[in-house]
């Protein structure tokens, strides 16, 4: 009868385990990775005050959002609002501003599903 070494069999085993994580994390890398879709929020309060083309601008993440929009020609950007008049018409309008700063029309989408009223989410999305 054959001895079996339980020591030999485990370091084999962590081996092979070894490796196929090795493998795993080299197919990880291989992969393309899709751009990860910016997000931006901004609440009421942050609109609530006077708009015009410098204002938009001047929110940081948004402008981040735009330039990455921009590096990317396939990318749309979305809009999420809430549901509603006053919702339709905050995404609306937050719309007509980036089209007036170049954005053209056709590559935003507005979506109303947004289960909150008190804030918009802009994302870019392939």
């Amino acid at each position: 009868m054959r001895q079996i070494d339980v020591n030999k069999m485990l370091h084999r085993c962590y081996s092979v385990e070894r490796m196929v994580m090795r493998l795993f994390a080299l197919l990880l890398l291989a992969l393309p990775v899709p751009l990860s879709a910016e997000s931006v929020t901004i609440t009421a309060d942050q609109w609530a005050s006077p708009r015009s083309g410098e204002s938009i601008i001047r929110f940081e993440r948004l402008n981040k959002l735009v330039e990455a929009f921009d590096q990317s020609p396939d990318n749309q950007i979305l809009i999420r609002h809430a549901e509603g008049e006053s919702g339709t018409l905050w995404g609306e309008e937050l719309r007509s501003w980036l089209v007036s700063l170049g954005i053209p029309s056709g590559r935003i989408v507005l979506n109303a599903g947004l289960g909150q009223s008190d804030a918009i989410i802009v994302e870019t999305s392939p």
